[in-house]
């Protein structure tokens, strides 16, 4: 039979289970198969058989374990984040390109642009572009929620470019111990 664990008692080695029709039986540690004892959690999928008597009692009870493959799938999904795939620039604006690509979906296409301007008035380099614009259209996309599946058009403004400059450390702003002058001792 298959159920999930549906309690553990004192010392997670023993507890009751709820079979898949809705039977709930009664395990303890000497039916747990000995490698996986270490496993045992509340929800857990488990396979067991039956003892018959008149209280139902789980014997060779088998914690089983995802699939990786069904672990990875879901990880991947959970974890898709646009990734930067080039820019195109008409006089003084680029248009960085950003690309989210989800299993089993449409690829989406996003579009951050800046004046480059804003590079030269706030100096930032122009390669700190594309991780900026990452930066903020995952907080777009974040914020917007479901909403945002329908945004496509982003803008890095000089709002965010001052909100990346303060983050940034000030120079010279490092704490040094600062050594006393050496001092010359005169040997006679």
């Amino acid at each position: 039979m298959t159920g999930r664990i549906k309690s553990l008692g004192a010392g997670n080695s023993s507890g009751f289970i709820r079979a898949e029709n809705g039977e709930t039986a009664y395990f303890d540690s000497r039916a747990v198969m000995e490698y996986d004892i270490s496993c045992l959690a509340v929800g857990q999928t488990v396979t067991f058989d039956l003892e018959s008597g008149e209280h139902p009692k789980a014997v060779n009870v088998c914690v089983q374990k995802p699939h990786r493959a069904a672990q990875a799938e879901a990880k991947h999904q959970e974890n898709v984040r646009p990734r930067y795939v080039g820019f195109e620039q008409r006089e003084g604006l680029r248009a960085y390109r950003f690309e989210q690509t989800t299993p089993g979906e449409r690829t989406k296409t996003f579009f951050v642009t800046t004046d480059l301007a804003l590079f030269r008035k706030h100096r930032v380099g122009i390669q700190e572009g594309p991780a900026l614009c990452l930066h903020l259209l995952v907080a777009e996309l974040d914020a917007a929620g479901v909403e945002g599946q329908a945004l496509s058009q982003f803008s890095l403004s000089d709002r965010e470019l001052l909100a990346y400059l303060a983050s940034r450390p000030v120079p010279g702003a490092r704490s040094h111990f600062k050594r006393p002058p050496r001092t010359v001792v005169a040997t006679p």
